[in-house]
C-alpha cells in the first residue's frame, strides 16, 4: 500500500508481523537471561547474557526502523 508521497505505508497484517516480532525478541531475550542466571558453566552463562544483548539490540533497531517509516519519535 502505498500513500499520497508515493512511500510504502505499513498495513495491519505487516504490523501484526512486526508486533508478534518484537514479542518473540522480548521472551528470547528474557529467557536466556533466566538461563544465564540459572547456569552453572561460566561459558554458557557468558554466552547466553551476549546472546539476551543481541535479541535486545535486534529489537531495539526494528523499533528505530519503525519510527523511522513512520516519521515518529520517542
Amino acid at each position: 500500500m502505498y500513500n499520497n508521497q508515493g512511500n510504502h505505508t505499513i498495513t495491519g497484517k505487516e504490523l501484526s508481523y512486526l508486533a508478534d516480532a518484537l514479542k518473540n525478541e522480548d521472551l528470547l531475550a528474557k529467557l536466556c537471561v533466566q538461563g544465564a542466571v540459572n547456569c552453572e558453566s561460566p561459558s554458557l552463562a557468558q554466552t547466553l547474557s551476549q546472546l539476551s544483548q543481541e535479541r535486545l539490540h535486534s529489537a531495539s533497531i526494528l523499533i528505530n526502523t519503525l519510527q523511522q517509516q513512520s516519521g515518529m519519535t520517542h
